[in-house]
């Protein structure tokens, strides 16, 4: 058992989360790090403090606001589908102002999965059956707990992930399972499984 802080979307403001990793000897950061995001003018927002992340613990997944080209580079990226222990940490998410971005610039036409991966996570998780989920995104049903009037007609694309972690869900309930993306704080328990929503910077230190 350890102690590991979980921290919630970075969006670049690399100096806030600095600060939240220099309190913690681990920590695991759920997506929007904004890795090789770039503003309208096409300059990078800035690069994770890597030697401030090396020095310790310090990792992240990847969610729908890192290049993920620029993940794989980095040395802190947990992989999409890599199990630890009874952990599994699976990244991405679609963005529903894709319409209004640039690809490459500040939106990536691989920020999901594709469908063959996922499908093949699922078989990952069936067999592996963790305890904690580590995601930028949630399953389908999670949605609703925060944002009610919530209608899947907004992404036109499909939200597979979501629709995969939903599935996950079905052939197996975590004991946790943590998330960001939504922007929103959430902490509340159904059918057995404890699901945690971090806003923009959040923290929780939990004992996995």
């Amino acid at each position: 058992m350890k102690t590991i802080r979980f921290i919630g979307d970075v969006h670049g403001k690399y100096g806030p989360y600095k600060r939240l990793i220099a309190e913690v000897p681990c920590s695991i950061q759920v997506g929007d790090m904004g890795v090789g995001f770039r503003n309208w003018q096409g300059d990078i927002k800035g690069n994770p403090p890597h030697y401030a992340m090396v020095a310790g613990d310090h990792r992240f997944i990847r969610g729908n606001h890192d290049n993920p080209e620029e993940c794989r580079k980095h040395s802190q990226w947990i992989p999409d589908g890599h199990i630890e222990g009874k952990m599994m940490f699976v990244g991405g998410a679609i963005s529903i102002d894709k319409h209004l971005r640039q690809e490459g610039y500040n939106w990536w036409s691989d920020e999901q999965l594709s469908p063959d991966d996922l499908a093949y996570l699922i078989e990952v998780y069936e067999a592996a059956k963790p305890h904690t989920m580590v995601t930028h995104e949630c399953p389908q049903s999670i949605v609703p707990a925060f944002l009610g009037h919530y209608k899947n007609e907004l992404e036109p694309g499909g939200a597979d992930t979501r629709k995969a972690f939903e599935m996950m869900l079905a052939i197996h309930r975590p004991k946790l399972w943590i998330f960001g993306h939504w922007h929103q704080s959430l902490d509340y328990t159904h059918d057995g499984t404890r699901f945690i929503c971090l806003a923009e910077l959040e923290h929780k230190d939990i004992e996995i």
